[in-house]
């Protein structure tokens, strides 16, 4: 890759984690400014209570002692104002400016102090603190970094020469201030491809991550779930079923279980294709997912025959739900067929104290649904015992 190309792609990776890089930086100057303020502080009381018979040192100490004053109270507004706009959901764009600002506020405050500490002593202390605490602390895209530090040496070169005679001296200390410079700007620049190459890390991990849960759900709806209707499959439906009628038993409450079938439901595939067909079977279950409770089980069997389990309901209530259904798809058109759908209900109805099993439902279920087939379809039919029993009796005789 040339030269070129890579900063092209570094300009296209930093813009794409700038906010991000914001609010890192809005978190970091919410609590740096509070460490910045107690220095200062110390400062003020350490600097404010010297006293020099020599009027150049005292004049120093006052100097050095209001500047961090002056600080104390900008990084006090810098606090706050970090803590308020990160409490914001949406960033205004101004705010990207704050890091900004803060750093060239403190290393022309750096200089400041520096200029100041001529008088007494010739140090370089205060700017290369502020020159290496400026990108520990703050993260810049690397050309804002670079160009930022290359103004803030040569802004001291300036105020250098303003406030050292000695020839010497001064090239000595712009050379310092210079490699200073240069080392804050490459540790800057460090820190910021670090922070763009995790960035980026944790965001394709959070992708994966939500690539696999999606993936995940598709292969449990998969697995539990009738493609075409979206209902529960028989696998899913006979585990939760258990479930609802170990919870029917313990608390002995009643319980129904209806099974239905689409009447003549051949003769539609026959006459207008198979699309009309699923589409019939997608009203069915449709209609039945509106009219019960979330709590209800309800699947596609297979073919076109829906169970349903209906938990703490009484015979009445079942009756009325099962009659509900018929009529409402009786009632509505299905566009594909030009006409409605009649469909037949096997209804089986469990006292509060009874103990059945899930098969057993099932099997009493299938019976009544033949007998609402035999009676002339579009029916609910309710599974009696002692009709069953006669059933058989004739059956067998």
């Amino acid at each position: 890759m040339t030269i070129k190309a890579r900063w092209r792609r570094w300009a296209r990776e930093d813009a794409q984690v700038s906010e991000a890089a914001l609010r890192r930086n809005l978190h970091a100057l919410a609590v740096a400014a509070w460490v910045v303020v107690a220095l200062n502080a110390l400062h003020v009381v350490v600097f404010g209570t010297l006293h020099f018979d020599d009027a150049v040192r005292s004049t120093w100490a006052q100097r050095v002692a209001g500047a961090h004053a002056a600080m104390a109270v900008v990084m006090l507004v810098t606090g706050w104002l970090a803590r308020r706009l990160q409490a914001r959901g949406a960033l205004p764009a101004a705010a990207a400016w704050l890091p900004l600002g803060v750093s060239a506020l403190v290393l022309g405050w750096a200089i400041a102090l520096t200029a100041f500490d001529q008088a007494i002593g010739g140090s370089l202390s205060a700017y290369v603190n502020a020159a290496i605490a400026v990108p520990v602390v703050l993260l810049l895209r690397p050309r804002v970094m670079v160009t930022l530090m290359a103004l803030a040496w040569g802004a001291l070169a300036v105020v250098l020469r303003w406030v050292i005679e000695d020839a010497a001296l001064l090239t000595t200390h712009r050379m310092n201030a210079a490699s200073t410079s240069v080392l804050a700007a490459l540790v800057g620049v460090l820190f910021w491809r670090h922070f763009v190459r995790t960035e980026r890390l944790q965001r394709a991990l959070a992708d994966s991550n939500q690539q696999l849960q999606a993936q995940h759900h598709e292969l449990q709806a998969l697995a539990t779930r009738d493609p075409l209707t979206g209902l529960l499959n028989r696998r899913a439906f006979e585990h939760e079923a258990q479930q609802v009628l170990a919870r029917a038993r313990r608390q002995r409450h009643p319980l129904a279980l209806l099974m239905l079938d689409v009447d003549h439901f051949k003769a539609i595939n026959d006459r207008h294709g198979h699309p009309a067909g699923d589409a019939a079977l997608r009203q069915v279950a449709a209609c039945m997912a509106e009219a019960i409770r979330q709590t209800d089980p309800l699947a596609r069997l297979g073919g076109e025959e829906f169970v349903l389990l209906l938990p703490d309901t009484g015979a009445d209530q079942a009756w009325h739900l099962a009659e509900k259904l018929r009529h409402t798809l009786e009632q509505t058109p299905l566009p594909a067929i030009g006409a409605p759908l009649t469909v037949s209900i096997g209804l089986v109805t469990v006292a509060a104290d009874a103990t059945p099993t899930l098969e057993g439902l099932l099997q009493q279920a299938d019976q009544a649904l033949y007998a609402a087939k035999r009676q002339g379809r579009n029916r609910t039919v309710t599974w009696d015992a002692e009709q069953a029993a006669r059933g058989a009796s004739t059956a067998s005789g």
